[in-house]
């Protein structure tokens, strides 16, 4: 596709269609669908008296910089949908982010809060609590039926933000987390279908109105969008990541045009932090916080309800967005946001002074033992609280380059006393695995007898400047992404010249315990993690991978006991439980293993892998009945979903009931020819019903197959012999 068929026609009014992007869409690489997430039991019907209220649709834009869209001034971004949202509703030129980390900053877009007042100050163990009252909870209360479809296991509901959702559709199957970064990820096409296969099915039945949150993370390194885009931004694969997201959007925006909802529909685009590239030697995010990594794009969109084609000037903050679509649908306000509705600003009827702007990162404090970073800016000047502290002005010096803190001292110490002002008495708000006192005599039990000693959490004043250390995170971040894609050789020489010079460097000690484990040396892998460990004893992740290093290892009582200890610090750790049960079931202790899935699908009931392995141990115990029940628990909401038709089939067969049997596989297969084990069973079941012929033709297949592992091909070469005879 040239780039002049990507070329923005001039839009021909306020309420021009957004039509022909899902012909775009539909350009890109074939989009398997997993259907939806569990739609749990709904409130009372809108009331139909009143005037119909608006719908809304949030789109989070992750890692998504503003100067890189067109409407912000990127000259040879493919952004006309972002761009036309833009030009027909208010776009605010300076929004801020309240920290560079994606968890961090959704948690203050949902609750008007920041993150020393919610909690959330990092991705991974920390999680936003259920006192905070969201922008999804304000609007569930008021009958509005919530669904979100989210692109990364960052924002997986066990972090909180599910609160409130009819639907959360977190699913990234196919890929497990990243073992440091646990940036598992869905492709930005296939979570806005799965998005536009609930509203398909809402129009079917519609019972007042919606808010839906589509989260596409494609921006996020490594960049790498599908084709076209990854052709048409071959030097700049940033901005193809971002064309492809634009896309993803226009794909929602036809959906809601074609099932009549647009004209009912407020948009609200904001990003959850920016990217560096480079400027000031940051490769991508979360150390720093100057403006490319925390401003970002916000756009409102809805004709007739906003004035077309407005810019607002003054800063803003992502803390300010739930308030304002709160005031714009005409709910309550968020009684704790710190925030304030733009809808006044909008308006041009605000005469109170702008607020001032904070932002944060203390990744630098919790993987790196480096202090952590604090801003604060009003419309002018920012002040960055750093071991060396810096003051820019930025209408003179935008980029950033030039640091007044010598020359102005009476401003930097001005921002300084605003700051400390800000955020009095809220510096320890973490929301976190905390070493309660429980946690701690758990873990002291399962001799971890140092877990309430020093930790990376705790800074000296000597810590490193994050600023001055850039580069060795850059290096790391490299190490990383070469245990990612298994070029340990790579990694490993950046990772001991690091930890050489810095041992307490938490992030290196726990990218080197994961090339160990990526490379199959398991007895260095838990040397390592246990080192890690040490330095940042809430990280329940570190238990369960030294727990899977000792189940490779065939030591299941060790993987036992840190199985325990992740749970120790998280009860909601479902992995851990499938853990403990898969080794307990091995063990022939089928009621301890199916209680730790009853448990974790209770944590996680959304997540259809657990009724899997629920219903599996079920059949392995006996229990026929309550298996067969889990299986069709999980048909009923993913008629389609194959695992769940392959166990069923295969359950069916061993209770006799050899024709359901064969319908239920064939239907996998239809599903999925490539499930061997779907087309196995249904030649074993083909067999015992005693049709020879069918059966020597599903195991041909396999045998012939040279995709398929060997063990399945010599099973069905051993049938196929049996056969002949």
């Amino acid at each position: 596709m040239s780039r002049r068929r990507l070329s923005v026609p001039a839009p021909a009014g306020p309420r021009r269609a957004h039509g022909a992007w899902s012909r775009t869409l539909a350009l890109l690489a074939a989009a398997s669908l997993a259907s939806v997430a569990v739609v749990v039991a709904r409130r009372a019907p809108w009331r139909t008296g009143a005037a119909a209220p608006l719908n809304l649709l949030l789109v989070t834009l992750d890692t998504t910089r503003a100067d890189h869209l067109g409407c912000y001034g990127r000259g040879r971004a493919r952004t006309r949908h972002l761009d036309r949202l833009a030009a027909e509703g208010v776009r605010f030129e300076q929004a801020l982010a309240p920290a560079p980390i994606t968890l961090p900053s959704h948690a203050s877009i949902f609750t008007g809060l920041l993150p020393f007042e919610h909690g959330v100050r990092n991705n991974g163990n920390f999680y936003l609590a259920e006192r905070f009252p969201t922008l999804t909870t304000a609007l569930h209360g008021r009958g509005y039926g919530t669904a979100a479809f989210v692109s990364s296991f960052i924002l997986d509901r066990r972090y909180g933000l599910a609160r409130g959702f009819d639907t959360y559709d977190d699913r990234m199957e196919g890929a497990a987390p990243q073992v440091v970064s646990l940036e598992a990820e869905r492709r930005g096409d296939r979570t806005a279908l799965a998005l536009a296969r609930w509203l398909d099915g809402r129009s079917a039945s519609p019972t007042g109105p919606f808010f839906a949150w589509l989260h596409l993370y494609d921006p996020h390194d490594p960049y790498a969008a599908p084709p076209p885009f990854r052709q048409l931004f071959a030097d700049s694969p940033y901005d193809g990541e971002i064309a492809f997201a634009n896309a993803a959007v226009a794909s929602i925006l036809d959906k809601l045009e074609a099932l009549g909802l647009l004209d009912r529909t407020l948009v609200a685009v904001v990003g959850d932090h920016g990217e560096s590239l480079g400027d000031h030697g940051e490769e991508t995010h979360s150390m720093l916080v100057y403006e490319t990594a925390i401003r970002v794009p916000l756009i409102l969109w809805r004709p007739g309800r906003l004035p077309a084609g407005r810019v607002v000037a003054e800063p803003v903050r992502a803390t300010d967005l739930a308030p304002t679509l709160l005031d714009l649908l005409g709910a309550e306000p968020l009684v704790t946001a710190h925030g304030r509705s733009l809808v006044p600003l909008i308006e041009g009827r605000d005469t109170a002074p702008t607020p001032v702007v904070y932002a944060e990162t203390y990744l630098p404090r919790f993987y790196m033992n480096w202090a952590p970073l604090r801003a604060i800016r009003d419309r002018r000047y920012k002040f960055i609280d750093a071991p060396r502290p810096e003051l820019y002005d930025l209408r003179d010096d935008p980029g950033e380059e030039h640091d007044r803190y010598a020359q102005e001292p009476d401003r930097a110490r001005a921002l300084r006393a605003a700051l400390e002002a800000l955020t009095a008495g809220s510096e320890g708000a973490m929301s976190l695995a905390s070493l309660d006192r429980e946690a701690m005599e758990k873990l002291a039990a399962l001799g971890y007898l140092g877990a309430g000693g020093t930790t990376a959490h705790e800074v000296t004043a000597a810590a490193s400047d994050p600023k001055d250390m850039i580069a060795v995170f850059n290096r790391l971040r490299r190490a990383n992404s070469a245990v990612r894609d298994r070029r340990f050789a790579e990694a490993l020489p950046i990772l001991h010249d690091v930890l050489l010079a810095d041992p307490r460097n938490a992030f290196a000690q726990l990218v080197l315990g994961s090339a160990y484990m990526g490379m199959g040396d398991n007895v260095r892998a838990i040397a390592q993690y246990r080192r890690y460990v040490e330095l940042v004893p809430t990280s329940s992740y570190a238990h369960q991978w030294m727990a899977i290093c000792h189940l490779r290892l065939g030591d299941r009582r060790a993987a036992l006991v840190e199985a325990d200890a992740a749970l120790a610090l998280d009860s909601r750790f479902a992995d851990a439980r499938v853990l403990r049960a898969g080794v307990l079931a091995t063990q022939g202790r089928h009621t301890e293993a199916i209680a730790e899935l009853r448990a974790a699908v209770e944590t996680d009931p959304a997540k259809p892998m657990l009724r899997l392995d629920l219903a599996k141990v079920l059949a392995e115990a006996g229990r026929g009945e309550e298996a067969q029940a889990e299986y069709e628990s999980i048909l009923r909401r993913e008629p389609d979903y194959a695992p769940a038709l392959v166990g069923l089939g295969a359950l069916l067969a061993t209770r006799g009931d050899l024709k359901s049997a064969a319908d239920t596989l064939r239907r996998a297969l239809a599903i999925d020819p490539g499930a061997i084990e779907a087309r196995m069973n249904l030649a074993r079941v083909l067999e015992r019903g005693g049709d020879a012929e069918a059966a020597g033709a599903e195991y041909r297949r396999v045998a012939d197959d040279s995709g398929v592992s060997a063990p399945f091909r010599a099973a069905a070469r051993a049938r196929l012999r049996a056969l002949d005879r």
